[in-house]
């Protein structure tokens, strides 16, 4: 074999090759990735015939169902019904033929269709004589507390969202966005849902970057507190500080004489935070922000991670890098370029009250293998559990902040989230945007010795005048009072 010959046959052979470890990477390495696709037609069309696992909610709500129909081939296929309309659309998402999934159903589709079980051994099921069914998934939802809030948002028109955590578990209670859609019109009616101006398919509470405004002094606070700052500290008083950029005024041009920590909170004095954002600095603050949570994309179970957003500080969709240099004394007082979603706020108050420690969020209940009847029938296959992610502030630095976030709710910014014989411990905060309108928010917790929710609400485009205390805060009260079974004063 002469020399040329040689190499014709090195490169069939290496071509050969190739080719043989490309097949193998495509059917053993990467082909339970390929088979997830939402372009697979193969998997598509097996999906159709599994009898796909139902969604319901903590309190036995159902929220999403299946129905027979003859497929082209006289075969049968199963659709998705969602029985609730929107109820908890943005957290439901929707499985549909034409529109891929989204949602809890895009992030548990494995699950739900028996997958994890092995996609192989379900469509040998197929084609045999016995059916084959997903399993079913309860979530964290209350579908009380759930309803309560989205009314609250859709009675006035609101654009924003609310989210409730369990402090002490990571379980989410409530998310809501306002505005939303109906599941069931994904299938039925596309066109019109994308042609609204209002971004109905956007799940504000996790993708939305808001200003956080004054809510952010909860991180100053925190900051200072852990850093050796006592919570008596005292501040001089003025009517506003001098930064790096332009001067900070009080809310309203107000003037404050000496007053302490707690004033300072209470009154959400610009003057005193962004002193003590200038005097903790850049690094110390960043550090702080990062043992909440922030700069990072938030580890919540049920949610596929492009419907997630980092908190932080950014210039439109990009993270600044660390050693970007910004005017810290406004990122002291919420503005700045900080945006967060409202999930982080409801981590920041729930890492406050479970005693410093930030737990990893979870929509997750629990998955149940398929039987009819109740979603918690069947057996269990997999139950929450309490994981923690972050220790974000020591627990008496925690029990200080709560004692200074109680008078906020008691005499200061916050006094329409009072509840009842049960203390709340709450910040307010109002970031004005220019001509899209105020962003007026209210994070808070409750009870206050014993915290069992934590609660953020943000509501987008409001009047310059309004704020987070007149705005926000009553929402926050409707939604715990439905959680916790209290009536209206």
């Amino acid at each position: 074999m002469n020399s040329r010959m040689a190499r014709v046959f090195t490169l069939l052979c290496a071509g050969f090759g190739g080719i043989v470890l490309l097949l193998t990477w495509w059917q053993v390495v990467t082909a339970g990735e390929l088979r997830q696709k939402d372009e697979n037609n193969q998997t598509a069309y097996y999906e159709q015939r599994i009898q796909r696992g139902f969604i319901g909610t903590a309190d036995g709500v159902r929220l999403a169902g299946r129905g027979a129909e003859k497929g082209a081939n006289g075969d049968t296929i199963w659709r998705r019904r969602y029985p609730q309309g929107s109820l908890a659309a943005h957290v439901l998402g929707y499985d549909t033929r034409g529109r891929s999934r989204s949602g809890v159903e895009r992030a548990m589709n494995d699950v739900l269709t028996g997958s994890t079980r092995d996609l192989g051994a379900v469509v040998g099921l197929l084609d045999g004589d016995e059916q084959a069914i997903g399993d079913n998934v309860t979530l964290t939802i209350d579908a009380g507390a759930q309803r309560t809030a989205e009314r609250a948002l859709a009675e006035r028109g609101f654009r924003g969202a609310v989210v409730v955590l369990e402090p002490k578990t990571g379980k989410v209670k409530v998310m809501a966005s306002s505005p939303t859609f109906s599941a069931q019109d994904v299938e039925n009616d596309f066109a019109s849902i994308v042609a609204r101006t209002d971004s109905p398919l956007v799940n504000r509470a996790t993708q939305a970057r808001y200003a956080p405004g004054s809510t952010f002094k909860l991180v100053t606070a925190a900051a200072a507190l852990e850093n050796g700052i006592s919570a008596d500290r005292t501040f001089k008083g003025g009517c506003g500080a001098k930064t790096n950029g332009p001067d900070i005024k009080n809310y309203g041009g107000a003037c404050y004489g000496q007053h302490d920590f707690t004033k300072a909170l209470t009154n959400s004095i610009n003057q005193s935070f962004a002193e003590l954002g200038q005097e903790l600095g850049q690094d110390t603050m960043r550090a702080q922000m990062t043992r909440f949570g922030f700069f990072e994309t938030p580890p919540l179970e049920g949610l596929p991670g492009n419907e997630l957003r980092e908190s932080g500080l950014s210039d439109g969709s990009t993270p600044l890098p660390p050693e970007t240099n910004v005017d810290i004394g406004r990122v002291a007082i919420g503005q700045e370029r900080l945006t967060v979603t409202p999930l982080q706020m409801a981590m920041v108050a729930g890492a406050i009250a479970n005693r410093g420690v930030l737990l990893k969020p979870s929509l997750i209940e629990q998955v149940n293998r398929g039987a009819e009847g109740p979603l918690n029938n069947g057996r269990v296959i997999s139950r929450h559990k309490v994981d923690v992610w972050k220790e974000a502030m020591s627990p008496a630095n925690a029990a200080a902040l709560t004692k200074m976030m109680e008078n906020v709710v008691n005499v200061g910014s916050g006094t329409a989230a009072q509840l009842r014989d049960i203390d709340v411990a709450g910040k307010t905060g109002t970031a004005e945007t220019g001509g899209s309108g105020n962003l007026v928010w209210f994070v808070a917790f409750a009870p206050a010795n014993d915290p069992k929710f934590a609660i953020a609400v943000a509501v987008e485009g409001q009047a310059t005048g309004s704020t987070g205390g007149g705005t926000a805060a009553p929402i926050a009260k409707r939604v715990l009072q439905a959680l916790l079974g209290e009536t209206t004063n």
